[in-house]
């Protein structure tokens, strides 16, 4: 499932073109920032709008004009298993804030758009990457935080830890002790 930048961009491109707007918060986001020119992970896309979930048949459609297919996130939400022209399939899934899958509103309103290839996307930075990852905590979660710390120990990324502090502030008050805890075992905060 390996592919480009330029397999990046009309990706996007064709996702645009139907009138979806969101915001890349997946592991795209450190990809772009270690500024790599080929992916293997998925896509994720905070949907701002159609909502994958009230609008589903809208996805559905937009895949079999494409000639795409459609599946779903462990969350129910739609995904889209997108046939690039050379043939790679890239997965990407469709999320929006449901259950305990939450992304703080200012953290996507203040999303800064990139060019990627000859379209504009937003995303999120890498810093509210770290914070989403902290709060959802999984298994492979802690491990894919592991490895964004190794690149920030090798000089190869970044991050700036007032973004990390505001983005604690925005989290809801139950979640902001753990998240936290977890920055600082990771070695995020001091």
């Amino acid at each position: 499932m390996a592919y480009t930048v330029n397999d990046l961009a009309w990706l996007i491109e064709r996702i645009q073109g139907h009138g979806v707007k969101g915001v890349i918060i997946g592991s795209t986001v450190i990809e772009l920032a270690l500024r790599r020119k080929q992916f293997e992970d998925d896509v994720d896309v905070f949907v701002l709008e159609p909502s994958p979930l009230v609008e589903e048949d809208f996805y559905r459609r937009l895949a079999e004009e494409e000639g795409w297919e459609v599946s779903y996130t462990a969350l129910g939400t739609p995904k889209l298993v997108a046939k690039l022209p050379s043939g790679e399939e890239v997965i990407v899934e469709l999320y929006e804030n449901i259950l305990d899958f939450y992304v703080p509103p200012e953290i996507l309103q203040e999303a800064p758009k990139k060019r990627i290839g000859k379209v504009e996307a937003r995303m999120i930075r890498p810093e509210d990457y770290v914070v989403l990852k902290a709060k959802a905590a999984r298994e492979a979660d802690i491990e894919d935080l592991k490895i964004v710390k190794e690149y920030v120990d090798e000089g190869k990324l970044k991050l700036d830890k007032r973004i990390i502090r505001r983005d604690l502030e925005l989290l809801p008050e139950e979640d902001k002790g753990f998240v936290e805890n977890k920055l600082r075992e990771l070695g995020f905060l001091d």
